[in-house]
């Protein structure tokens, strides 16, 4: 399954076959990346395994937002002794933003395509509430 979540360890890992993208924000984690990992008390990406990363320490929030994907309505181009120009419509595509803030100011942003930000908050749900890491604009856990 791509988005394992581990009872023992409370890890969480957004890869294949989800298409999700890291695309900077934080030195530490470098300018881009592949995939979403929580694994071991520490937050980053990597292609196989979790290979740039921040402890979950450094973390006060995650939010997580929907975004328009886009999509066009079927268009058709019409010229002249022309056929076959023009592009067929295709439906919105589904894409959440991961916005990871850390307490010296930085966001680190991901992005998920194909799965609904209500999808991805319930799987990073269990560990960041672990770490007592809350989602942006809930209140902070007094253990913080």
């Amino acid at each position: 399954m791509a988005a394992d979540i581990h009872d023992g360890d409370a890890s969480v890992r957004f890869t294949f076959p989800i298409h999700c993208v890291y695309d900077g924000g934080n030195p530490q984690l470098g300018c881009h990346g592949r995939h979403l990992w929580i694994k071991e008390g520490r937050i980053g990406h990597g292609e196989l395994e979790l290979t740039h990363s921040i402890p979950l320490a450094e973390v006060v929030s995650v939010e997580v937002a929907p975004r328009d994907g886009g999509g066009v309505e079927e268009q058709t181009l019409m010229a002249f002794g022309a056929t076959g120009l023009g592009r067929m419509g295709h439906a919105p595509a589904e894409v959440t933003d991961v916005t990871v803030r850390t307490r010296d100011g930085r966001e680190a942003a991901w992005v998920v395509e194909g799965r609904d930000a209500h999808w991805v908050r319930e799987r990073l749900a269990p560990p960041l509430a672990d770490a007592g890491i809350p989602f942006y604009g809930d209140p902070t856990p007094p253990t913080r």
